[in-house]
């Protein structure tokens, strides 16, 4: 039978090792919101979870997340694989490295490190077995013995930053998927109703561009007084992609409350994230035929995905013919977006590298205002489909208030280091946190990630 192997990829304090403040947020975070929503997966079992943090990671924070992580269940299960083999398995990866195989075309690739290819993933993680700082050496070798690079044989790649989460429904539906594109039961040939208007000898020029193709069931009436005559266009035979990506565009953005003017500190506030076609960073997958030369995928910005593939279609991946055997429909292209769920939930805080969208943009203040009950819906979506704990986010929420000047100074810190962002607004909307904690003093500054006290 064919082997699927489903890599679920988190990176957590890479290339950050002693910003302990800042490690000690994103803990709260993961705890509260990536944690769970990972241990809680249908698909649990079924993909290995490689936690990937700086190498020399501050030993006590270190600790504390492998400590965290064993207390959820996250490091070994009893369960059957995707491979039917039995036994306890490790499921998590803890590994010191600042390399990613996940990667998108603004990323810094070692030139070492081969994107997407898991055998060189598996490699690489037992040239270094002291950097493994949880998950179980011999695993990995086992794991790497029963690799082969055979056509039926699959690789999924999954993105998963460490303060964000997925539906728990989300990597089992994007195994479906996968095996409904790359090892279907049975392919099929379709055939698509093409309708195009008789034309007279008086305009046959005039209408030799308004050819139409329409798939609606059509009465005999509805033919007699459009005047149109029906065609059939078999497609070609399907033929499985070589690889193909998988996004989404609909998500929740939680943010903090306000210190100040929420001292009861709830669970946080919720707003909706809705995008045609941009696809967000959680969730972000790509699949890989086993015999298929991993650097052949094109490595892809979160915001290009969709344009990108749009435009060249299904045969950058090599694939023919539709598949017409789901309700989500195939478009014959190299990738699929996601719509009608929500598919992931983004935490939006300081602690983020790039200080992106940590207040509520326009838009979503304009859907709230739009919808008054919106919020009420997105919290039942953050109770039933990510399981996510209100007393969490609500511990979460008090952690920030307490902390937040000295998580915004790390953060400041930590900006412009390798691998992370270097925005000078990212550096602006911190300096007003460290502004507010250094009034009291004399005040602070920041200069290339360097926090300045007068003297």
């Amino acid at each position: 039978p064919p082997q699927i192997f489903h890599i679920l990829e988190t990176r957590f304090m890479q290339n950050q090792p002693d910003l302990v403040e800042l490690a000690k947020a994103r803990l709260q975070l993961f705890e509260a919101i990536c944690l769970p929503t990972v241990v809680q997966q249908t698909a649990w079992g079924n993909f290995l979870w490689i936690i990937r943090t700086d190498p020399d990671l501050h030993v006590d924070i270190r600790r504390e997340l492998v400590e965290m992580l064993n207390k959820k269940g996250a490091l070994s299960t009893n369960q059957n694989g995707i491979g039917g083999e039995t036994g306890e398995r490790a499921l998590t990866y803890v590994i010191g490295s600042n390399d990613n195989y996940i990667v998108a075309n603004s990323t810094t690739v070692n030139p070492q490190i081969r994107p997407f290819d898991i055998h060189d993933m598996f490699s690489n993680i037992l040239t270094k077995p002291d950097k493994i700082f949880a998950g179980n050496v011999e695993h990995v070798k086992s794991t790497l013995d029963g690799l082969s690079s055979k056509a039926k044989d699959v690789v999924l790649w999954t993105r998963l930053d460490a303060d964000d989460g997925l539906s728990v429904d989300f990597l089992k539906y994007i195994q479906d998927q996968m095996i409904r594109y790359f090892i279907p039961d049975k392919a099929k040939d379709i055939t698509v109703a093409k309708t195009e208007k008789k034309k007279d000898n008086d305009d046959e020029e005039e209408n030799d561009e308004e050819e139409k193709v329409d798939v609606r069931p059509r009465s005999d009436s509805e033919d007699q007084e459009n005047d149109t005559v029906a065609k059939t266009v078999k497609s070609p035979p399907y033929s499985p992609p070589s690889w193909m990506y998988w996004c989404g565009g609909q998500n929740i953005d939680w943010f903090l409350t306000d210190p100040i003017h929420d001292p009861k500190h709830v669970a946080g506030v919720v707003y909706p994230v809705l995008h045609d076609n941009v696809c967000v960073t959680p969730g972000i997958t790509v699949s890989i035929r086993g015999d298929i030369e991993p650097a052949l995928v094109p490595k892809l910005d979160h915001d290009k995905i969709v344009s990108y593939l749009d435009e060249v279609g299904g045969k950058a991946c090599n694939r023919t013919g539709v598949q017409d055997d789901d309700e989500v429909p195939d478009d014959g292209s190299c990738f699929q977006m996601i719509h009608g769920w929500t598919h992931a939930v983004r935490s939006r805080t300081p602690t983020s590298a790039g200080m992106m969208g940590v207040n509520p943009d326009d838009n979503q203040l304009k859907m709230v205002r739009r919808n008054k009950s919106i919020k009420k819906t997105l919290w039942r979506e953050m109770h039933k489909h990510f399981l996510l704990n209100d007393d969490d986010l609500r511990k979460t929420n008090t952690y920030f208030a307490k902390h937040v000047y000295d998580i915004a100074e790390e953060n400041a810190r930590g900006q412009c280091t390798n691998g992370h962002s270097c925005k000078t607004s990212s550096k602006d909307r911190l300096q007003q946190y460290v502004d507010l904690r250094g009034e009291a003093d004399g005040g602070v500054d920041v200069v290339d990630g360097i926090i300045i006290r007068p003297t």
